[in-house]
């Protein structure tokens, strides 16, 4: 390219975020990478990458840092699912709210789209429990997180009637792989993989047989940045691998990989605890003939790898 496109990434030191930015480098994007970065950057090095420090809710860092963008990739959460749950309000505030002023200052800045990474289970809800849910489900949240996952994608749908803001939603399921942390109930993979090595008890919700379509996260950003840019028939699009595994499974697994075996204990699951998050990734294969392409036992080991485990 003889004058590359410009990238915003919105959470760019984030698990989900930092591999996005990685992958637009490597197909010469230029990359203005915003987050507080509260750990240090963990994205590589790259003259195609200028870090950007600063908060998403401040109003003059985000016109700042809008300026003269293509693309802008919103890979920011105020919240998990767990917080979200203890606390709806801050989610409505610091998600929903938040996302609308964004969304008309990325207006303001006339950016050509917008790349907005939502959730593939938390969106459907109840109908991801019994089938493959497909975009042209009717998405049914059950807890705050996924309302404002949904919330967010209503009003991208909105400003593109009325301001004509072009967009593209991507309902992850759950990415793993290195840079995950562990914390909120968040990241369960590197959190299994931390406490079967220390020797520490792991609490699983539930009775290890909920499962979730777990996808390698450098396998999820490559469908994403090879994809956004283009003339879509939808604007709505499932990632994910295609296949449930359990808890209780991953756990085995894990084992296997580290040669230690896991202290569980078994504890009552909340009552927005989905058994199942089932996706259907048909329409996003049959447009782009891309697909997952990393085992789960070889990602786990690429994560135990990455947390430089001794097995």
């Amino acid at each position: 390219m003889s004058n590359p496109p410009k990238c915003l990434i919105i959470g760019a030191n984030g698990f989900i975020g930092s591999h996005l930015v990685d992958e637009l480098v490597e197909q010469n994007y230029m990359v203005r990478a915003l987050d507080r970065y509260s750990r240090p950057p963990q994205f590589g090095s790259s003259g195609n990458v200028k870090v950007f420090k600063g908060d998403v809710f401040d109003d003059d860092v985000v016109s700042k840092a809008l300026e003269n963008i293509d693309y802008v990739f919103h890979a920011f959460s105020a919240t998990t699912p767990f917080t979200s749950d203890s606390d709806p309000y801050s989610d409505i505030d610091r998600n929903i709210l938040r996302n609308v002023q964004l969304l008309e200052k990325i207006v303001s800045a006339h950016v050509k789209k917008v790349v907005f990474i939502s959730s593939g289970g938390v969106v459907y809800g109840h109908i991801a429990e019994e089938r493959a849910a497909k975009e042209t489900d009717a998405p049914n949240p059950v807890s705050p997180y996924g309302i404002s996952k949904l919330a967010t994608e209503y009003y991208l749908a909105y400003f593109n009637r009325k301001y004509g803001l072009n967009y593209i939603i991507y309902r992850l399921t759950n990415p793993y792989g290195p840079r995950q942390i562990t914390h909120n109930n968040q990241g369960v993979i590197p959190l299994f993989i931390n406490k079967i090595q220390s020797g520490e008890k792991i609490i699983i919700y539930g009775d290890g047989n909920s499962s979730r379509d777990y996808i390698y996260i450098r396998d999820a950003a490559q469908m994403i940045t090879n994809t956004f840019s283009r003339e879509t028939q939808y604007a709505v699009y499932n990632i994910g691998s295609g296949h449930q595994t359990t808890l209780n499974s991953i756990i085995a697994t894990i084992e296997k990989i580290t040669g230690h075996k896991a202290k569980l204990e078994y504890k009552e699951a909340p009552k927005t605890f989905l058994r199942k998050t089932m996706i259907s990734t048909d329409r996003f294969h049959h447009e782009f003939m891309l697909k997952s392409e990393t085992p789960l036992e070889e990602g786990l080991r690429l994560v135990c790898a990455s947390l430089d485990m001794n097995y």
